[in-house]
C-alpha cells in the first residue's frame, strides 16, 4: 500500500471513530462498529493503531495540534499584543465550533473515562492555557495591560470557555457556538480593562501650588 494511500485509510478510520464516540459514546463503540463505518477492516484498524484507547488519544492529540497550529497561523496577521490575544481566543473557539465532534468528545466523553484519559484532558487544557498566558505575558512585557498572574487569568478565561462549550454541547436549546464566539471574546478581553492600558490610563491632575 503506497504511504498516500495508508494516511487516506488511516484518516477515514478516525473520521469514522469521530462520529461513532460521539453518538455512541467511547464505552459503547466497538472496533467492528470503526472498522464498518470507515468502510475497511480490523486488520485495517489496527495497522495503524494498536487498541480502540489508542484511536482516542490520537483524536485529542490531533484537536490540540489542530488548534495550536490554527492560532500560531491567525495572530501571525494581528497588530499589537492585545490584537493577538484577541486573535487566539477566537482561533479557539471557532475551531471548537467548526469541530463539534470532536469538541464533544474532548469536554464530555472523555471526562471519567480512567487516568489516562483524565491525563490527556488535562494535557489540552494545559495547552490551551499556555497559548493565553504567553500572548497575556507578550501584552504585559510591551507595556499593553498592567501586570496581572497571566497563568491564573489564562485559566480563569479557560473556565469560563468551558462553561459556554458546555452549555452549547448539552443544552439543546442553547445559542450555537459560532454566534457565542465574538460576544465571549469580548467579554473575556474587557475583563482586562481593570487592568487597562497603562498608555491609555490618565493620571490625575496635581493639584496647582500655592505660593
Amino acid at each position: 500500500m503506497k504511504r498516500r494511500d495508508k494516511e487516506q485509510t488511516r484518516q477515514r478510520i478516525l473520521e469514522a471513530a469521530v462520529e461513532l464516540f460521539s453518538e455512541k459514546g467511547y464505552n459503547d463503540t466497538q472496533v467492528d462498529d470503526i472498522a464498518r463505518e470507515s468502510e475497511t477492516s480490523k486488520g485495517a484498524f489496527y495497522f495503524h493503531f494498536p487498541s480502540k484507547k489508542a484511536i482516542f488519544e490520537a483524536m485529542l492529540q490531533t484537536l490540540v495540534h489542530r488548534i495550536v497550529r490554527d492560532v500560531d497561523e491567525a495572530i501571525d496577521v494581528r497588530q499589537g499584543a492585545v490584537g493577538k490575544i484577541e486573535g487566539a481566543l477566537q482561533t479557539v473557539l471557532k475551531t471548537f465550533s467548526r469541530h463539534e465532534k470532536a469538541t464533544r468528545l474532548l469536554f464530555v466523553e472523555a471526562t471519567g473515562l480512567g487516568r489516562t484519559f483524565d491525563r490527556q484532558v488535562l494535557a489540552a487544557h494545559r495547552a490551551f492555557a499556555g497559548l493565553i498566558a504567553k500572548h497575556l505575558q507578550q501584552a504585559v512585557d510591551d507595556g499593553s495591560i498592567q501586570p496581572i498572574d497571566v497563568h491564573l487569568t489564562a485559566y480563569a478565561w479557560l473556565g469560563a470557555i468551558h462553561e459556554v462549550l458546555m452549555m452549547t454541547l448539552l443544552e439543546p436549546e442553547s445559542q450555537p457556538l459560532d454566534s457565542l464566539v465574538d460576544p465571549l471574546v469580548q467579554l473575556l478581553v474587557r475583563s482586562l480593562s481593570q487592568n487597562q492600558t497603562v498608555k491609555d490610563r490618565q493620571l490625575p491632575e496635581e493639584p496647582p501650588q500655592r505660593s
